[in-house]
Formats: structure tokens, C-alpha cells, sequence
């Protein structure tokens, strides 16, 4: 009797038991496919300027009940955004790969760069001027990411104040040519190459066209910057 009666408790625990076991090796299933996407993340972040935390956003039904070693790989589907895409790629229940894909939120905190001084519009970014700090991730965040490599040395399209945070589309390319300055615009007429002394209308950099305004002659043409000190006619205006 005492047997039996042990058996039934031993029956009615497991049976209770079993969805919360069930449950557990889902979450540890769910943890491990969020670390392997960290991982897809981070081989395109820096990992110095991003302190991510992933959240299940969206996994298929697909994926429940396989085991963590039957995942082949976990790779990132697009840009990296708020809410990431991603791929699953594992072995189903007879070996046959198959893809999947998940969407995870991010969240967490982001490095930015802080201004020391008031950057006037035009100014060069220095080390000096600028220091470290850490912010929680913003939406669009991946606008933001900047590394220090790509605003020493450059400059500031707008006047930004002390303690302001510099984003990515405040830092512009430094400025070859300066407004006013003397460059020489190479013009063909016919079979001869004249070189005319003028000065430019904007601030530019090699590449782009600009007005050129030519004193001497009186006239306004449209020159490509090639360098420094010359420019090509593209246009007399």
C-alpha cells in the first residue's frame, strides 16, 4: 500500500514538474540563441563603444524544443537597428539544416564623445577638446556610432556648445578650400588651355564644384576643386 501510495506522489511531481523543466530549457535555449546574436552583433560594433543587452523580440515556433548543439550558426540580416533581424541556421530533428529568422531588441548603453569647449562652425575637432562618456542606447542609435578616428582632426558643421554631445552628422571632412581663397581655374578653348586667377565662392573640398568668381575678367563660372590652388571649368554662368 505504502508503495502504491509513493508511486502516485512520485507520478502527480512529475507531472507537475515537467512544464516548469520544459520551461527552463527553454529560456536557457533563448539565452543561448540571444548570446550567439551579441556575438553576430559585435562582429560589426565596436565592443568598446557599445554595452548591449538583447531581448527576445520574435523567435518562430520552429525553434522550441531543438537543442542548443543542433545550432549551426546565428548570423545578423541587414543594419543594425533598434529592433534587429537575424538568421537562425540549425539541424532539425533529421539532421537537416534549416534557416530560421529571429528579431531581437536592443538595448543597453552607447560611448559618445562630449564637447570640452564651445566648437565654433568651421572648427577643428583636437583630443583636448573632448572627452568620453555613456549614455543609454537611443532609438536610431546607429546614426550616432562614431569612433574617435572619424571626428579627430575633422570639423563641425554647426556651432556646438560645451557639455553637448557631438553627433556623427556635426562632423564634416576638413575643408580644403576656404571661402575667398585664390585658386587658379584651368578653362579649354579650342586647342588652348587658358589658366585664370580667381577666388572661390565657398568653403569646399577636392571633388566638389563651386562658383568661382573671376575679378579680373568680371565673370562667375562653376569649377571643379581639384586640388588646393586649381579647379576645371564645368561652367560659365
Amino acid at each position: 500500500m505504502k508503495t502504491r501510495a509513493l508511486n502516485i506522489v512520485l507520478l502527480i511531481l512529475t507531472f507537475v514538474m515537467s512544464p516548469s523543466i520544459e520551461k527552463v530549457f527553454a529560456n536557457d535555449l533563448e539565452d543561448y540563441i540571444l548570446e550567439l546574436s551579441k556575438k553576430a552583433i559585435y562582429n560589426i560594433l565596436d565592443q568598446e563603444a557599445f554595452d548591449l543587452y538583447l531581448e527576445k523580440k520574435w523567435f518562430p515556433r520552429q525553434l522550441n524544443g531543438i537543442k542548443s548543439e543542433s545550432i549551426l550558426s546565428v548570423n545578423l540580416i541587414g543594419q543594425i537597428r533598434t529592433y534587429t533581424n537575424l538568421s537562425v541556421l540549425f539541424l532539425d530533428e533529421n539532421e537537416v539544416p534549416v534557416e530560421k529568422q529571429i528579431q531581437v531588441k536592443l538595448a543597453g548603453r552607447m560611448r559618445v564623445f562630449i564637447a570640452k569647449i564651445d566648437f565654433d562652425r568651421g572648427a577643428t575637432f583636437k583630443p583636448e577638446d573632448i572627452q568620453e562618456s555613456w549614455i543609454a542606447l537611443q532609438p536610431n542609435f546607429e546614426k550616432s556610432m562614431m569612433q574617435l578616428n572619424d571626428l579627430i582632426g575633422f570639423e563641425s558643421n554647426k556651432a556646438i556648445k560645451a557639455g553637448k554631445i557631438i553627433y556623427s552628422h556635426n562632423v564634416i571632412a576638413p575643408t580644403i578650400v576656404k571661402k575667398g581663397q585664390s585658386i587658379q581655374l584651368y578653362k579649354r578653348s579650342g586647342n588652348l588651355e587658358l589658366t585664370i586667377d580667381c577666388v572661390t565662392g565657398s568653403d569646399s573640398n577636392i571633388g566638389e564644384v563651386i562658383m568661382i568668381n573671376c575679378v579680373n575678367l568680371r565673370k562667375k563660372y562653376l569649377g571643379e576643386v581639384i586640388s588646393e590652388s586649381k579647379a576645371i571649368w564645368r561652367k560659365s554662368l
